[in-house]
């Protein structure tokens, strides 16, 4: 017979003052641990945002939020050897000092909290938990553009669906990859080898939901600490580094969204690998987004502009996945290929349209320079190929984050753009499609609005 067994019970309160990032709780878990429960109660009258962690003695075993909840709110996290909770991780029980930790994203009040844990003692079930990812698989070998996205969430963090319905939703949808990007935890992982085919590419990552911002990590093989607030011996940039030296990619998200806006002053932007310059939640935001993104291009740093739906619902109007995708041409349809594809720069946004932007030098049309990619100063042409154009629209050519040039157009099954230029060491092009809009008493207007954004390009650059 299983014996539970509570092995803490703790009440106390967080206050906005002092401003405390974590809260850790420790425990000691004995031999013979067949489950643990770890459960936080506490009330929510205004603002207190507050999060479950379990850490082992060897490391990260889950995570709950539910940053919705109003009132009455219980976060409830369990392991065990064989299953485990949303949010949280199978395996190994060992014995030894265990922690909870209580993340404490933001309070406007004093508020009292309940911290239990327990344990389930007995017989411990010898299923075999598998990792759940099929290192090395290729949905499609051929290389060539895929479209998809880079940001959702299912219900192991504070999405609406399991992981399984997510992708089942990206694949009604015709997108080509998507990246599971929950909150905190890499818990759903191991649903990953079930759900993998050759009509879907899936990509490990996870998002960094800092208490001054939020990064995307992509391409992960394990679990990193995410919890960078306040501590001196680690902080984003020490996270950026180890998350790139694992050979994943970094990704600021959504740098404008207000108390979710990136707040990382301290932040080595050369550590940057991705920025989410269009996010289909943020609005007039996305126009600061590609002003940041201009300032650091004309800096000389590389950083790859990506579009996102953040997704918590896949077919909720606001949340529907696929919202705007991100096309990347990749060698092959796999996670390591896209990841190349994003380090490459071959990359743009859309709401639909088909975009592709080449420079090569005057009379020398074979020496094509693709997005990300450098063609030799001096005189230049420009080529834009624009396909599946719905909408009358006008397309801008930035030149270094400043206008050059603009062309429009009425809607067509296909346009070819080419323009010519002399370009400086050091230039960059990029470009952005609008839609033509009427506007009061005028005929149409030509004006960047983060509403008519139809797709933009990465830049190619001079030098």
């Amino acid at each position: 017979m299983a014996e539970t067994r509570t092995i803490l019970e703790l009440r106390s309160a967080v206050s906005p003052e002092p401003r405390v990032h974590y809260l850790r709780h420790a425990f000691e878990l004995p031999a013979g641990a067949t489950r643990v429960t770890v459960r936080l109660r506490f009330r929510k009258e205004r603002l207190c945002q507050l999060f479950l962690s379990l850490f082992d003695p060897a490391g990260f075993r889950g995570c709950h939020m539910q940053p919705g909840a109003r009132g009455e709110v219980d976060l409830t996290l369990w392991v065990a050897p064989d299953d485990a909770s949303r949010g949280g991780i199978p395996g190994a029980l060992p014995a030894g000092l265990w922690h909870a930790q209580i993340d404490v994203e933001r309070t406007a009040e004093t508020t009292e909290y309940l911290l239990t844990v327990e344990a389930e003692l007995g017989p411990v079930p010898n299923q075999a938990i598998v990792a759940g990812y099929p290192e090395g698989y290729v949905s499609r070998a051929e290389p060539g553009w895929y479209l998809g996205e880079l940001h959702s969430h299912s219900h192991e963090s504070d999405g609406k669906v399991s992981v399984a319905e997510l992708v089942a939703a990206a694949k009604s949808y015709g997108l080509d990859f998507l990246a599971l990007t929950d909150h905190f935890t890499v818990s759903g992982y191991r649903h990953l080898a079930a759900l993998q085919g050759p009509e879907l590419a899936l990509i490990r990552s996870m998002e960094q939901t800092g208490h001054a911002g939020h990064a995307n990590l992509h391409g992960l093989r394990r679990w990193h600490d995410v919890f960078t607030d306040g501590r001196a011996e680690w902080n984003i940039n020490s996270l950026a580094r180890e998350v790139r030296a694992a050979g994943g990619l970094f990704c600021v998200n959504h740098p404008f969204s207000g108390d979710l806006g990136w707040r990382y002053h301290e932040f080595d932007w050369d550590l940057a690998d991705l920025l989410e310059v269009w996010h289909t939640h943020e609005g007039p935001g996305n126009l600061l987004a590609f002003g940041l993104w201009d300032e650091q291009l004309r800096r000389g740093r590389r950083i790859v502009g990506v579009a996102a739906t953040d997704s918590h619902d896949p077919h909720a109007p606001r949340h529907r996945l696929g919202g705007v995708l991100t096309a990347i041409y990749a060698p092959e349809l796999s996670e390591q290929g896209l990841l190349q594809g994003l380090r490459d720069g071959r990359v743009y946004g859309t709401r639909g349209p088909r975009l592709e932007f080449s420079a090569a030098p005057a009379g020398a049309p074979d020496r094509v320079a693709w997005m990300g990619a450098l063609v030799p100063p001096g005189p230049v042409v420009l080529r834009a190929e624009l396909r599946q154009l719905a909408y009358p629209w006008h397309l801008h050519v930035l030149k270094n984050g400043y206008p050059h040039a603009i062309v429009e157009g009425p809607a067509a099954p296909e346009r070819i753009v080419e323009l010519r230029d002399t370009a400086a060491p050091g230039d960059y092009y990029r470009l952005e499609l609008h839609a033509l809009e009427p506007y009061n008493d005028f005929p149409y207007h030509r004006w960047r609005e983060w509403h008519t954004l139809l797709a933009f390009s990465n830049p190619i650059f001079a030098g």
